[in-house]
């Protein structure tokens, strides 16, 4: 059975070609020209040709060399070509069957969205392990940048700094109020809650962009907030409000998960908030599953019916 020269011989020869200097072929390849020499001779050997006009400078192929390097010029680049492929094929499989990815979220996303991507997710990717952690807006974009989480899941606006943002649904905000309240039979508008001390989701440390929003559209209606509490989840603002604290303004998913005791309606005068996810360019694993899992949510009504 015939066996084929090692491919660092006709990498070696190649060079030499395409050199047509030993000395310079063999600086290109990182080796000392006696070796090289040795190598190419040995070549030469094996397919019983010789390749190389030795006597003349610069160094020349022989007609049967330009023949040949013609042919192994070809199958050194398919054979790159099918190494990249190879490693490409072994890198998708270590990702199916061994890939985990940690999402950041503001407090405020809904438990439902959350098992809702959990569950378009290990439909997209069966070997997926999926982590949820709760990351206050004002520290997402620091713990996506150093690794912490992979990607971000918050309300806008967010300080993205140099991440890519991409749209994933939309929120209203929404009044929540006990059902014992005045307010709780009937429509209520922003200046409705004039004279309300309010509960916020958005604290200036929990979503600092957020808060000064709400501020803004609070003067906006013609009125300063009393500011009662500042929560940092849904079910602190539920608490609260059924111990008649005051009005929470919370996202509309959120609060799908509310007790009994709780009534919510939206606030259609406000402008709804955007959830989206906030990734690094240069991943391209998470770039790869948020573009799988937004088509999969796109199946869907985006904004949360409230």
């Amino acid at each position: 059975m015939s066996v084929s020269p090692p491919l660092r011989k006709l990498q070696y020869a190649l060079a030499v070609a395409r050199e047509a200097h030993f000395r310079k072929a063999a600086e290109s390849v990182n080796v000392s020209q006696p070796t090289l020499s040795r190598q190419i001779r040995e070549l030469e050997d094996e397919v019983g040709l010789e390749l190389f006009h030795r006597d003349c400078h610069p160094v020349a192929l022989t007609v049967a060399g330009q023949a040949f390097f013609a042919v192994v010029e070809e199958m050194i680049l398919k054979i790159d070509t099918d190494f990249q492929r190879a490693k490409d094929t072994a890198r998708h499989a270590l990702r199916r069957t061994s890939t985990s990815i940690t999402i950041g979220h503001s407090a405020f996303v809904s438990p439902s969205f959350r098992r809702e991507i959990r569950s378009a997710l290990n439909r997209k990717f069966i070997y997926l392990q999926i982590q949820f952690r709760t990351v206050f807006a004002s520290e997402l974009v620091s713990s996506i940048n150093s690794r912490m989480v992979d990607v971000g899941l918050t309300f806008t606006p967010v300080e993205n700094g140099s991440l890519e943002q991409i749209p994933v649904r939309i929120e209203r905000l929404c009044v929540v109020v006990s059902q014992e309240s005045a307010l709780a039979g009937m429509p209520v508008t922003f200046a409705d809650l004039k004279s309300h001390p309010l509960i916020v989701a958005c604290s200036e440390r929990a979503h600092p962009i957020l808060y000064e929003r709400l501020i803004e559209e609070c003067r906006a209606a013609g009125f300063r907030p009393t500011i009662a509490e500042e929560v940092t989840s849904a079910q602190e603002a539920f608490d609260l409000v059924e111990e008649r604290v005051g009005f929470a303004i919370l996202p509309c998913g959120v609060c799908e998960e509310a007790p009994p005791s709780i009534r919510y309606f939206s606030l259609s005068e406000i402008e709804p908030l955007e959830l989206v996810f906030l990734r690094r360019h240069d991943d391209g694993l998470a770039a790869e599953i948020l573009d799988k899992l937004a088509a999969a949510l796109a199946e869907k009504k985006l904004e949360c019916a409230c």
